[in-house]
C-alpha cells in the first residue's frame, strides 16, 4: 500500500461531517478517517473544547490529537444562519453525520436529524449522549468520572478498603466510540441494500453497561449467595525489583506454579486441593505466593513461570510498552509527525497496514478556507465571513 495515500482503505470515498468535540464523538469520525473516510471537522469560534484540556500546545493537547488524527478543521459559528447555511451544504454530501450534544441542541441549530436527512435521506446521522435522548437524565452532563460512578465502573476498581476508585483513562469516551464506530459501520452496510441512511443512537450509559455485560451479569447471578473467585491465586504482586501478574486457571496450572516457587507442598495441601478450596483461602494463598515473588526480579520470574507455562507478564509503564521486543517486531506503534511537537509514537488503529502514515490532528479552523471553497464560496464570500467572525481561518 502506498503510504501516502489510503487508496485501498474500506470507507476511502465516503465523507464524515463530525461536529462533535470532546472524545466520543471525535474519537469515533477519527477511527472512520484512519481506515479511508474522509472526515471534516465542525469547530465553533474558539475551537472544541478538548482543545484545553491535559496540557500541550497551541491546542494540540493529546485527547485532541489522538482524537482528530488525519481531519480536515472548518472552524464556523453555526448559531448564524450563514454558518448554519454553510454545514448544510456539507451535510448535503456527506455520508455520517457525527455529533454529540446534549438532547434538542441540535435541533435548536437546525442541524437535527429531520433537518439535515429531509435534503439528503441516503444520510447516517449517528448521536452520542450521555444518557439517551428522553428519561429522567437526558439532560444530564454525562462526562467520564459521572459515568464511571453511575454504571459501576468505579465500584469495579475499588481499593482493598473498598473505597471506589475512577480507572485512570476516559474509558467511557472511549469505548462508546468503539461502540459508535460498529453501529455506523452497520448503518452503512443496511444502506448499501436499501440506498436509506438511518439516525443511529449511543449514549455513553448503554456502552459502558455493555462493556460490563459479564460482570454485571455475574452480580445478578450471585447476588446474596457467595460468589467463588474466578481464579485463585491471582493478582498483581512485588517482586525485587517491580511487579508481575500472575493468573492459574486449572488445577494442572497450579501444581506447576507450586512447583516453580518451590513449594511442592502446596499441591497436597487439603486447603488448597482445588478453586473452590483455594478461593476461601485467598488471602493466605496469595500472601504466601507475595512472600516468595518478593525474593527475586521481575525478570527471574517471568522465565522461572514462563517456563512453567504459568500465565504471567511483568507490570510495564507506556515506555517500557513501545520498547518491548514483541510491540516492535509488530510495529504496533508508528511515528506521527504532529506540529508543534517533534516526531511522536502512536498506537496504529488495529487492523490498519503499518505502512500507512498517520496524518496530524488539525489546528481548529486550518482548513476554513479550503472547506468553504469547495463548498462553492468564493473568496470574497469567505472574507465576509471572516469579517463578520463567522468563519476563522486558523
Amino acid at each position: 500500500m502506498d503510504p501516502d495515500t489510503y487508496e485501498d482503505a474500506p470507507y476511502q470515498g465516503l465523507t464524515i461531517l463530525d461536529m462533535s468535540q470532546g472524545v466520543a464523538g471525535p474519537y469515533c469520525a477519527t477511527m472512520l478517517g484512519l481506515q479511508g473516510a474522509t472526515v471534516i471537522k465542525v469547530e465553533p469560534p474558539g475551537g472544541d473544547w478538548i482543545r484545553v484540556m491535559g496540557g500541550g500546545e497551541a491546542g494540540m493537547t493529546p485527547l485532541a490529537v489522538v482524537s482528530n488524527l488525519g481531519k480536515r478543521s472548518l472552524c464556523i459559528d453555526a448559531r448564524k444562519p450563514e454558518g448554519r447555511a454553510a454545514i448544510e451544504r456539507l451535510a448535503a454530501r456527506a455520508d455520517v453525520v457525527v455529533e454529540n450534544f446534549r438532547p434538542g441542541v441540535m435541533a435548536k441549530l437546525g442541524l437535527d436529524e429531520p433537518s439535515l436527512r429531509a435534503n439528503n435521506p441516503a444520510l447516517v446521522y449517528l448521536s452520542i449522549t450521555g444518557f439517551g435522548d428522553t428519561g429522567p437524565w437526558a439532560a444530564k452532563a454525562g462526562t467520564d468520572s459521572v459515568l464511571q460512578a453511575y454504571t459501576g465502573m468505579a465500584m469495579l476498581n475499588r481499593e482493598a478498603s473498598g473505597r471506589p476508585k475512577r480507572m485512570g483513562m476516559l474509558v467511557p469516551d472511549t469505548i462508546a466510540a468503539l461502540y459508535a464506530v460498529q453501529a455506523v459501520a452497520a448503518a452503512l452496510f443496511a444502506r448499501s441494500r436499501t440506498g436509506r441512511g438511518r439516525h443511529v443512537k449511543v449514549s455513553l450509559a448503554e456502552c459502558c453497561a455493555a462493556f460490563q455485560a459479564a460482570p454485571i451479569f455475574e452480580d445478578a447471578l450471585f447476588t446474596g449467595r457467595y460468589q467463588p473467585p474466578t481464579a485463585v491465586p491471582s493478582g498483581v504482586f512485588k517482586t525485587a525489583d517491580g511487579f508481575i501478574t500472575l493468573l492459574v486457571l486449572r488445577q494442572d496450572m497450579w501444581e506447576r506454579l507450586c512447583a516453580a516457587l518451590g513449594h511442592a507442598e502446596w499441591q497436597v495441601e487439603p486447603r488448597f486441593a482445588d478453586n473452590t478450596a483455594r478461593g476461601q483461602h485467598a488471602a493466605e494463598i496469595n500472601a504466601l505466593i507475595a512472600d516468595v515473588l518478593a525474593s527475586h526480579s521481575s525478570a527471574h520470574w517471568i522465565t522461572t513461570l514462563e517456563s512453567a507455562d504459568v500465565l504471567c507478564a511483568e507490570v510495564q509503564d507506556y515506555a517500557q510498552l513501545r520498547a518491548h521486543p514483541q510491540m516492535q517486531h509488530m510495529g504496533y506503534f508508528g511515528a506521527l509527525e504532529q506540529a508543534p511537537y517533534q516526531p511522536l509514537p502512536v498506537p496504529y488503529l488495529p487492523g490498519t497496514p503499518r505502512d500507512q502514515v498517520i496524518r496530524p490532528a488539525p489546528r481548529t479552523g486550518q482548513h476554513t478556507r479550503e472547506v468553504l471553497a469547495e463548498l462553492g464560496y468564493d473568496a470574497g464570500e469567505t472574507a465576509a465571513l471572516e469579517d463578520a467572525g463567522i468563519a476563522i481561518q486558523g
